[in-house]
């Protein structure tokens, strides 16, 4: 399998961070709790893509989410970015797919470099 691309591993990126915040806000773990978002050695084989483990709290990702502007949150926050871009359009009203497709394109791209300046962050207070 090949190397995937930027957005694919943004997507991937994200997916992970918002897997394990759902797990913890489901009770799994504490809801103010540490994630610990790190690459499964399989996907990461498989995927062929670099992926540095972060740990971030739940607040935090709340708090990411929350200060992108609408309807960017609710790309990140229902994951419309995992699914067919037509479930977007109706849900927002949204006539051409070329202007759906750029919104979540937008809304990756937000997400993932507030997570990437978190992630810096943090390094630099360790």
């Amino acid at each position: 399998m090949g190397a995937i691309g930027p957005y694919h591993y943004k997507v991937w990126v994200i997916g992970e961070v918002l897997d394990r915040y759902e797990n913890c806000k489901n009770g799994a773990r504490k809801p103010k709790g540490k994630l610990f978002v790190r690459a499964n050695t399989e996907e990461k084989l498989n995927r062929n893509a670099y992926f540095e483990s972060i740990v971030i709290y739940a607040v935090d990702v709340e708090s990411m989410i929350e200060r992108l502007e609408y309807p960017l949150n609710e790309v990140i926050r229902k994951r419309y970015f995992e699914g067919d871009v037509r479930t977007f359009m109706e849900d927002f009203g949204i006539g051409s797919r070329r202007e759906a497709r750029r919104l979540i394109v937008r809304a990756v791209n937000k997400f993932f470099s507030e997570i990437e300046r978190y992630r810096k962050r943090s390094r630099k207070s360790a």
